[in-house]
């Protein structure tokens, strides 16, 4: 975790050390059981050394001064110490040490179950029970807004906006400390009577995480609270996901699920990755074509910048706008997310060698067949032109009033597998993380200099690191170097969907219980380490170009929600977990999705949709469904003329095309991927179509029979994608149900739809 300073308090006396090396005596400290209620820790003593606590993994509650805070109820607390002897200096293993509270009371209401655990709890007598209509308090418009809507959401009360916190059921308030350097940032304390609960905080971020735990206890108990007080904070700073929304399209209504369902579980750093591509060039080289045409990149912003030939660094698939990628970080930062938006060079950066082929690097280099992504990096212009790139982001943008990144308070450089010369990747490193910091922000960069050990500087201080591989980058190197670290590591954290390598969400039970923020890979950091900020998990869409199997983002959010549920227990809570894995899950169904949370696309009735059409179009004005589903139309197309699409039902997350530009029947959907089941719809011939929808996979019946082959056409062109495949595809469809016939030239007869169909693989 990250403190101000490290605590200085030395025990010094001329004996020298007796029978034991530096290491072997700092681990073996003996330090006293505190008392009830101390208030301060007592260094303990190592002949002829000098012992200083080096940090504590909950700082909230021993202080750079040696002070205990007081705590409510039993709280263990890790804490290791630096010991050092003349030049020798050595950092000892993880002391527990238990505090507690002075006056213990008896306690009658057990603390109530939530994900992460409460880290302390008093319980009383009784209940706080929600009336009819809830009255709240809360002078911060952004989350009073937030947490009027989840309210109703959760309990189905309606809510009023009160002044008075006097007149409130519920109040939400900060106290002084909001602005002083030692307020606590992320913690609440929740007080709760059989008349009213409230929580307080020093910030409104800590009172924003109260809201989601008294959501939860709501969520489970229908309405009521037991009464009693809470006191509750993180015990690591930096709870993150990080997402390759560059390798396969993601929707923004998709990211805005994750933030919700981050924030639900108080994760609070959003890594996406911008730009990527395709890795495996070598696949296109060895059968004699070319990856520099013809491998899959992307860049998902919107930008200015073209090569000189006019292509353009936007992808053409799916991109954002500059305004919408800043509503998307303003409508994380009201949730207590932050987005780290990443620009990954030299390496993985085929959309900028494609911009300037002239700076594809140059020099000898590992794995050459992947050439065609590598920037210069030996080249000063290089980082000229990538900085450039990062400024119409970092700046002020005259269009928008603000810059696109003004409210990231971090900014990842990428920088990682580049198989060029150590020197050369020492160079752009240090000039683009100094380009970012000259800007402002933080950069944060993936750890990799152990495996490019050189003369060249590459500077440390303000600068976060990301530790995903020990072959690239040893843990306690990148400390000794100076960085902020953050555990990312691969073999432990990596989730690569629908491959057979980086499977973290096939390991959940074994993560649940074994896994620890401060172990990376072999080396094991002090769970308070000041440099140790926390740990992200990662989703890579290795699986794009010829090996994508047309999965979606629909296919991915089990893998990315079960990681949340367990990664916010381990970085938010205590190191023990609370309960087995088992009731753990069943914590979690109990507790539910985020208000709001619905990238399933689930209906909560579930009830069947028959109506016989009127003209066409009409507007259904459905919600979209998700698997499982059975429509069944009847229809009849009048004529289909060559080349002219003609949509059956549309809406924002997809198109069902009963005609496509090659007459084939198949569907569009909102990350661009197309489908085609490989058969066409007969003209001027009343049919009836069937479409049974399962997670992976979607079918078509005509007239009772299965309908071909389906078919993952290509999301670019032919002369620049994969080709169109047929075995092992992927085909989740969620379907779209805003309008009926969009476009069709013909008529629809009859409309049937069961949200719920049996499964019929």
């Amino acid at each position: 975790m990250k403190a101000s300073s490290l605590l200085m308090i030395a025990a010094m006396t001329a004996a020298p050390l007796l029978g034991s090396d530096l290491q072997q005596a700092a681990d073996s400290m003996t330090l006293p059981e505190l008392r009830p209620g101390a208030t301060r820790l007592n260094i303990p003593k190592i002949p002829g050394a000098k012992v200083e606590i080096l940090g504590a993994d909950y700082e909230q509650l021993i202080d750079t001064k040696g002070n205990i805070k007081p705590v409510l109820a039993n709280t263990p607390v890790l804490v290791s110490f630096k010991v050092s002897k003349g030049d020798e200096q050595v950092i000892s293993k993880d002391y527990e040490l238990m505090l507690k509270p002075g006056n213990q009371p008896a306690g009658v209401n057990p603390k109530p179950t939530v994900i992460p655990e409460i880290l302390q709890w008093v319980g009383s007598t009784g209940e706080f029970k929600l009336g009819e209509t809830i009255s709240l308090y809360c002078k911060n418009a952004s989350l009073a807004a937030i947490i009027t809507a989840d309210l109703h959401e959760v309990t189905g009360k309606n809510v009023k906006l009160v002044d008075n916190q006097d007149e409130a059921d519920i109040v939400l308030r900060t106290v002084a400390k909001q602005d002083s350097h030692d307020a606590d940032k992320e913690g609440y304390r929740m007080q709760v009577g059989e008349k009213k609960l409230q929580i307080t905080a020093d910030c409104w971020k800590g009172a924003y995480w109260g809201t989601r735990t008294l959501l939860q206890i709501l969520r489970q108990t229908g309405g009521s609270v037991p009464c009693g007080k809470a006191v509750d904070f993180p015990r690591y700073e930096l709870r993150g996901f990080m997402l390759d929304i560059a390798r396969t399209p993601v929707p923004l209504s998709y990211l805005r699920d994750v933030i919700r369902a981050m924030s639900w579980f108080k994760m609070n750093d959003l890594h996406l990755v911008i730009n990527n591509n395709y890795i495996f060039h070598e696949h296109y080289v060895d059968a004699g074509r070319d990856p520099f045409k013809e491998s899959y990149s992307a860049f998902r912003l919107e930008s200015k910048v073209k090569g000189a030939d006019g292509t353009p660094l936007t992808a053409q698939d799916l991109f954002y706008t500059k305004k919408e990628f800043m509503e998307l970080v303003k409508y994380a930062k009201e949730r207590n997310v932050n987005i780290i938006p990443e620009f990954d060079t030299p390496g993985h950066a085929l959309s900028f060698t494609r911009i300037r082929p002239d700076l594809i690097y140059k020099g000898p280099m590992n794995h050459a067949k992947r050439r065609c992504e590598m920037l210069d990096a030996a080249n000063p212009e290089t980082v000229s032109f990538v900085g450039d790139v990062f400024d119409e982001y970092l700046q002020k943008d005259e269009n928008l009033g603000a810059a696109v990144f003004e409210n990231c308070p971090v900014v990842h450089v990428g920088a990682d597998e580049f198989f060029g010369e150590k020197e050369d990747y020492r160079k752009f490193a240090d000039g683009l993380l100094r380009h970012v910091l000259s800007r402002g922000y933080t950069p944060r960069i993936w750890g990799s200099l152990s495996s490019k050990p050189g003369k060249t500087p590459v500077v440390a201080e303000g600068v976060q690191m990301n530790l995903w591989s020990s072959d690239w980058m040893k843990a306690w190197e990148a400390i000794n170097l100076g960085y902020d670290v953050i555990n990312t590591n691969d073999g432990a954290l990596y989730i690569v969907p629908f491959a057979n390598y980086y499977r973290m969400d096939k390991c959940h039970k074994w993560l649940y219980a074994n896994w620890k923020p401060n172990i990376v890979g072999k080396e094991v950091l002090p769970a308070g380490h000041p440099q140790l900020l926390g740990a992200t998990f990662a989703v890579w869409n290795d699986m794009t170009d010829a090996k994508h199997s047309g999965y979606a983002p629909y296919d991915v959010w089990p893998a990315i929600t079960e990681s949340i549920e367990i990664l916010s227990q381990k970085m938010w809570g205590k190191e023990a977990m609370p309960l087995d894995f088992d009731a753990h899950k069943q914590l979690v169904s109990r507790i539910g999705a985020a208000p709001f949370c619905n990238p399933l696309y689930k209906w909560k009735n579930n009830e069947p949709v028959s109506l016989t059409p009127a003209l066409l179009p009409q507007k259904l004005a459905l919600p979209a469904l998700g698997p499982n589903y059975h429509l069944t139309m009847e229809l009849e197309l009048a004529s289909a003329p060559e080349g002219q699409e003609q949509v059956l039902l549309s809406a924002p997350e997809g198109k069902l095309i009963a005609v496509m530009k090659d007459g084939t029947i198949g569907f569009r959907r909102d990350d661009t991927l197309e489908f085609s089941f490989g058969s066409k719809l007969p003209v001027g011939k009343k049919v009836k179509i069937e479409l049974i929808g399962h997670p992976e996979k979607t079918q078509l019946l005509i007239d009772g029979q299965p309908a071909g082959e389906m078919v993952l056409n290509s999301y670019l062109d032919s002369e620049n994608g994969f080709s169109k495949k047929t075995k092992g595809v992927r085909s989740t469809f969620v379907l779209p149900l805003e309008v009926l016939g969009e476009s069709l030239l013909g008529k629809v007869y009859s409309f049937n739809l069961i949200p719920s169909a049996p499964d019929q693989k």
